[in-house]
């Protein structure tokens, strides 16, 4: 979530030459340039999207990783047990299963992430159908989720 912060201020700053843009459109009655405005916002808030819940997938990672090799290297077999098999060794565990280890499946929180992620493999696959919501409330959803993690 580090990069977080810097991802924001350029879409902040990207808002303000739209908002700026859609003006000049609006005076000059250009309907079509307001609908390629609107095209192009919603294209860019979607890759806006993406890096960020790419910064929170990078975090759910690295918590996955430490309590994996925190646990898996513990000489008392109840505290290793479960996370020392050769599955969470391998590079390709599943999103879902590392949050599912690293934040509490029961939390309203859980859920919330899921759909994000579902909304991300949409996004990231072409789709345009969903919309993705205020980005500045997922900002704050992200840091929220942060919270909850644990090692």
């Amino acid at each position: 979530m580090r990069q977080v912060p810097q991802i924001k201020a350029a879409y902040d700053w990207m808002v303000v030459a739209y908002q700026a843009e859609v003006s000049v459109a609006m005076a000059a009655g250009d309907t079509q340039a307001l609908d390629r405005l609107d095209e192009k916002r919603d294209v860019f808030e979607r890759g806006v999207f993406l890096m960020l819940f790419g910064q929170f997938e990078k975090l759910v990672t690295e918590y996955f990783e430490q309590a994996r090799d925190a646990r898996a290297t513990n000489p008392d077999w109840t505290t290793r047990r479960g996370w020392d098999i050769p599955t969470y060794r391998d590079r390709r565990v599943p999103f879902e299963t590392k949050l599912t280890l690293v934040l509490n499946e029961r939390e309203p929180f859980h859920r919330k992430v899921l759909q994000a992620y579902s909304l991300r493999n949409h996004c990231a696959h072409g789709g345009s159908s969903q919309p993705i919501g205020s980005i500045d409330q997922f900002v704050n959803d992200l840091y929220l989720w942060q919270a909850q993690l644990r090692r």
